[in-house]
């Protein structure tokens, strides 16, 4: 049977085997700078609220307590069995809360939360009663009751389906769970062991009827996994049927993330391999009736992404991709990231830090950008190209003032390799990616990124995806 990535050769998958990022935002994070402060963040939110004072907003809260340390992770993550420290911890974040509600109050607004997502670390991990006590403190924000998505990121391991249906009585009205493998040998070697069979006992027909969404995060390039069982996890995911599935690539730095050095270099799949694993399930997800969403979402015809990018109001920001409500993120808690308006700000990663500066009074922040209008004409190209992946240069053209053809002469003529491979094809106003195209988007986009390596080469570490999601 004739398949999208039929022609996916070695050759081709080799030939474009170079590191590059995942385009959450732009410029990516490595552009960012510590010059960027509490008074620049204020300084955004005061122009975005001019523009628009009710303009929605979406929360993601950084949870970081974890039941057990997953090995392939690289979040910013503590294992602790202490419901006092992660009460001191909520305490922090409150006051966290506290200080942006201030803010809004500075700057006479009301603020329009549409969205909430609890990320991590393992925010199912939190009692109930901490979980309660946390929406409680977020009701100056908005109204919990009435927004249009409120994420919990789940360890089935934390959870009951008794626990989760308290949850969505808490308002919470979309699930992630954390999946990444169904293969005993790869869960074994990555420090987490759950059985489909748990994950089916959890998602009971109350649970499915309750949310409005579920999702499973998985991973490909993990120790041990093959294509073989790969496809095998792919089939029992298809079984239980989320409405939506993301597939991320494991990152190996055990320089970086200690909790990654038991895995051994040897146990990965290889560049080929790990490539073709992640084509087979691509393939798999679309014949079994999900829409290939973006470079890694795959969602089902009823759910709002699959929606979204029909309606042509699919977005791609910190959260990977979402159903367009809102452009503008503000994150709360130690590594949390936020984007909205022109700017960017990266809260600190130190617990210290982030205790230090909140009960000062001030935002815990690390560093943040400020776009410049170069970086938002770009923004424009990769984002767009992302979701859709296609670009037509009228609408920026538009938007900007400019013209494409000749703002982006030299980017267009390095689109020449791509079309020669049969990635790429030129439209009458722009360019589109073929069905095969699709497994490089991120490489196409980087052509447009004047501050990517001229000559394809950086540190893996610059490449970590940015995506504020709980990997557990």
């Amino acid at each position: 049977m004739e398949t999208r990535f039929a022609s996916l050769t070695p050759e081709l998958i080799e030939k474009y085997s170079v590191p590059g990022p995942y385009y959450t935002s732009y410029p990516t994070g490595r552009q960012w700078t510590g010059d960027f402060g509490p008074e620049d963040f204020r300084r955004g939110l005061k122009e975005l609220l001019a523009r628009d004072p009710h303009v929605p907003l979406s929360l993601y809260l950084h949870i970081p307590f974890c039941k057990r340390r997953c090995r392939f992770c690289f979040c910013f993550a503590e294992v602790t069995r202490s419901r006092e420290k992660m009460d001191e911890f909520l305490q922090v974040l409150f006051d966290e809360i506290r200080l942006l509600r201030g803010l809004f109050d500075e700057l006479g607004a009301e603020p329009n939360v549409r969205e909430i997502h609890f990320g991590g670390g393992s925010p199912s991990y939190l009692e109930l009663d901490q979980l309660r006590t946390l929406i409680e403190h977020l009701r100056p924000l908005g109204n919990v009751e009435s927004l249009d998505e409120f994420t919990l990121e789940t360890d089935a391991i934390t959870v009951t389906s008794d626990k989760l249906l308290a949850c969505r009585d808490l308002g919470i009205n979309r699930l992630s769970f954390g999946i990444q493998d169904f293969d005993e040998q790869v869960q074994r070697a990555i420090g987490r062991v759950q059985s489909p069979e748990l994950i089916a006992s959890l998602m009971t027909p109350e649970v499915r009827r309750s949310f409005r969404s579920i999702n499973f995060d998985l991973m490909y390039g993990l120790p041990l996994q093959t294509r073989g069982t790969f496809r095998e996890t792919i089939a029992k995911v298809v079984d239980l049927s989320p409405a939506r599935a993301a597939i991320y690539s494991y990152f190996h730095m055990p320089e970086m993330y200690p909790n990654q050095g038991p895995i051994r270099s040897e146990d990965l799949p290889g560049t080929v391999e790990k490539a073709l694993i992640f084509a087979d399930a691509a393939e798999a997800f679309v014949r079994n009736g999900y829409e290939f969403i973006g470079i890694d979402h795959f969602s089902r015809p009823t759910d709002d992404l699959t929606r979204a990018k029909r309606a042509g109001t699919l977005l791609r920001h910190f959260m990977g991709y979402t159903a367009g409500r809102t452009p503008h993120l503000i994150g709360l808690g130690p590594t949390s990231i936020s984007g909205f308006g022109d700017c960017y700000a990266h809260n600190t990663y130190s617990m210290d830090e982030y205790r230090q500066a909140v009960h000062a009074g001030r935002l815990p922040l690390l560093r943040g950008y400020r776009m410049t209008g170069d970086d938002k004409i770009r923004w424009a190209v990769i984002s767009r190209f992302l979701a859709y992946m296609s670009v037509e240069f009228g609408e920026i053209d538009e938007r900007f003032g400019i013209d494409c053809q000749s703002y982006f002469a030299g980017e267009l003529a390095g689109l020449e390799p791509f079309v020669d491979d049969g990635l790429v094809e030129r439209t009458d106003g722009g360019f589109r990616a073929t069905d095969l195209g699709v497994l490089f988007a991120r490489h196409v986009c980087a052509l447009f990124d004047r501050y990517a390596p001229v000559d394809g080469r950086a540190k893996k570490n610059q490449f970590v995806p940015a995506i504020q999601r709980s990997r557990c």
